[in-house]
């Protein structure tokens, strides 16, 4: 009978546990060390954000605050998710630009929900445009992708040539190993649970890219974001196109690609 009382308080014990216990994040998902941290654990890391911005109407233009201004009177008109906390570097003689967003994960027993990064943005910007690092529209500086590894030191490409990596558009995405089973929580496409999950860099020129990428070719922004390899050749075949890794040792030993055939400008024929 004491055995049986015993067993029924710790099974009460853990049922109390559960529900008075709120959700801990587990910290960064990846080895970036930043998506998936909770916005106090990013603080903590980075110490506060010089800035925090809004986007406006206009795609990639923004509003920018002060951290005083936002918590005190923006944060309570306005979701968490649309202030982007903002952190400025000089590395190089490059400013370097991170700014994070976030998203809610809501928990038992708490009626705010906490902020979780789910995107990292990272810009190069003109040092000598004057306030470059908070105006709306910034001035772009291009870098080359062979200096991204000095300039950001969370940047980690694998160098593996069967890292997945792809092109669409203006941008390449390179995807890195691990995947991680908790990063299907920052990510809202429908059929999340049937893929792994990973941390992926995207290089971003507004110009484009060559169909070789090199690593001597320059973006001016990119992102950590959390994609899936598996998902972009089912779903995403026609507009993600299939690359090799530029950071593999294969892809720097190939000879460089031909030059473009220049057309010249068709001239009209007259009648003799």
């Amino acid at each position: 009978m004491q055995f049986a009382r015993r067993v029924e308080v710790l099974v009460l014990v853990g049922v109390l546990y559960l529900f008075v216990v709120p959700i801990v994040s587990a910290g960064a998902l990846f080895q970036d060390g930043l998506l998936g941290l909770t916005q106090p654990e990013l603080r903590a890391k980075l110490g506060q954000p010089q800035k925090v911005r809004t986007r406006m109407a206009a795609q990639r233009v923004y509003n920018y605050h002060s951290l005083e201004t936002w918590e005190n009177v923006l944060k309570d008109q306005m979701s968490g998710t649309l202030g982007e906390d903002v952190y400025v570097f000089t590395r190089e003689g490059v400013t370097v630009r991170y700014s994070f967003q976030y998203m809610e994960e809501f928990k038992r027993n708490s009626d705010a929900p906490t902020l979780l990064v789910s995107l990292v943005e990272v810009e190069f910007l003109n040092p000598d445009a004057p306030q470059a690092s908070e105006v709306a529209v910034a001035v772009p500086f291009s870098i080359p992708i062979s200096k991204l590894e000095s300039l950001i030191p969370e940047f980690k490409p694998s160098h593996s040539e069967n890292a997945p990596t792809f092109r669409s558009n203006l941008f390449v995405i390179l995807i890195q190993d691990p995947p991680s089973a908790d990063a299907r929580g920052l990510t809202k496409e429908r059929s999340k649970d049937d893929y792994d999950w990973s941390l992926a860099y995207r290089l971003y020129n507004p110009e484009g890219f060559q169909p070789r990428i090199r690593l001597s070719d320059t973006v001016t922004r990119m992102e950590f974001s959390v994609e899936s390899a598996g998902f972009m050749r089912e779903h995403q075949k026609i507009t993600h196109e299939i690359l090799l890794n530029p950071f593999s040792e294969k892809a720097q030993s190939l000879p460089p690609p031909p030059e473009a055939v220049k057309k010249g400008i068709p001239k009209p024929r007259y009648a003799p």
